[in-house]
């Protein structure tokens, strides 16, 4: 597993926040699309990856929970209490790569409707 901070930097890394998309002509609405279609690509990459995490930080607490469960030398009253901190410390873990996949969500989000501006000032151009 890579670490949220790791994904953070790899975001951050491709300064798309506060990145402005203007084309005054078809040139360069080609050009700003070519680098958001490279954007999009890594973006879709890093959110495989976190997705992956995800389903790994999820079976990872599964087995625990389930190790949990078949333990013979804890009466119930302390399973439970076991149970119920990793249930949390699940949770704690999985939200910031969660955050990470919201952002990346937000940003191909964003990408998706600046490329539908630029598809029109292409098909402006040509006319």
């Amino acid at each position: 597993m890579i670490s949220p901070k790791v994904y953070r930097k790899q975001i951050d890394d491709l300064k798309i926040e506060g990145m402005i998309v203007i084309a005054e002509n078809s040139e360069e609405a080609s050009n700003l699309l070519g680098i958001l279609e490279n954007l999009e690509k890594i973006l879709v990459r890093i959110r495989v990856n976190v997705r992956m995490d995800i389903r790994a930080i999820r079976r990872e607490y599964i087995e625990k929970i389930k190790n949990t469960e078949k333990s013979n030398k804890w009466i119930e009253k302390n399973k439970l209490k076991e149970k119920k901190y990793l249930v949390i410390e699940r949770g704690l873990k999985l939200a910031s790569y969660e955050t990470i996949e919201d952002t990346i969500e937000d940003y191909l989000f964003q990408i998706k409707n600046a490329k539908v501006y630029l598809k029109s000032v292409i098909r402006e151009g040509e006319d």
